[in-house]
């Protein structure tokens, strides 16, 4: 089942706007670096350009400038998964009348996803792989370092860097479109912001189809009650099922999948 919550939407609204910054920040990037390979005197060149955007700079022979704005980057689409959790769960509280809510101490991701596991939502087709899953981990114990460096280990690091590279095989490098898969701390570059940020996505679409709210909870919705009359022709789960993909972008991947129907029982 496709499902899409408001929240993975918006999620994708700011990926894009991020993925747009982050590019032309990229491309920046590498014309400074060639031009200063090119130059002669890098020293100099650095003096010039400080001199032309009044910005006071010295010349840092080292990686470590880029690797931090990578994290940085990193860390950003880290913030906008997050936020996509709590809004997933609000929207699914408000329809459910619910009061899930996440405890501290446990990741977000693995917290929703127990949830989820909870209302029997897994099965063979439609479960969160287990690459997303270790992927998704790493990329946030390196948010978490540079973040706050005092609360994670380069021990941890390594042990989640190991866990989520095992997974990709050539099939998975192809899928992403990527040369390799997540790097080591010290190798970061634009290419694991491009593969955490489609991991990021692939999760998202998944905790929102799999998290759909309970048949009965729709059941206060005014659109959907003003749909029950319909039950008498027997075009009530094709109506609940329009408004559904209009609403929810809701999606049939298999016979199985009787949202509307049971939405209907509810009615």
């Amino acid at each position: 089942m496709i499902f899409k919550y408001k929240a993975y939407n918006t999620l994708l609204a700011e990926l894009g706007r991020n993925d747009y910054v982050v590019e032309i920040s990229e491309l920046a990037i590498r014309e400074f670096l060639d031009s200063l390979k090119q130059f002669e005197n890098p020293e100099l060149f650095i003096k010039e350009k400080c001199q032309k955007h009044s910005i006071m700079l010295s010349l840092d022979n080292s990686n470590n400038y880029y690797n931090q704005i990578t994290l940085g980057h990193i860390a950003n689409v880290y913030h906008l998964a997050e936020s996509f959790f709590y809004e997933i769960q609000t929207e699914y509280n408000t329809i459910v009348k619910s009061n899930w809510k996440f405890e501290a101490g446990k990741t977000k991701l693995a917290q929703i996803i127990n949830f989820f596991k909870s209302l029997n939502r897994f099965n063979n087709q439609d479960k969160i792989e287990q690459h997303l899953i270790d992927t998704f981990d790493y990329y946030h114990q390196l948010r978490v370092y540079f973040s706050h460096k005092k609360t994670t280990s380069e021990k941890e690091i390594e042990n989640k860097w190991e866990k989520a590279k095992v997974h990709f095989n050539e099939e998975l490098l192809k899928r992403y479109k990527i040369k390799a898969g997540p790097k080591q701390i010290q190798d970061l570059d634009f290419e694991d912001f491009f593969l955490f940020t489609q991991i990021t996505k692939e999760i998202a679409l998944r905790i929102s189809s799999l998290g759909y709210p309970e048949p009965k909870g729709f059941s206060d919705i005014p659109e959907l009650k003003k749909l029950k009359k319909y039950a008498v022709t027997g075009e009530l789960p094709l109506r609940i099922e329009n408004y559904l993909k209009t609403k929810f972008g809701f999606g049939k991947e298999n016979e199985s999948d009787t949202l509307a129907e049971e939405i209907a029982s509810h009615l």
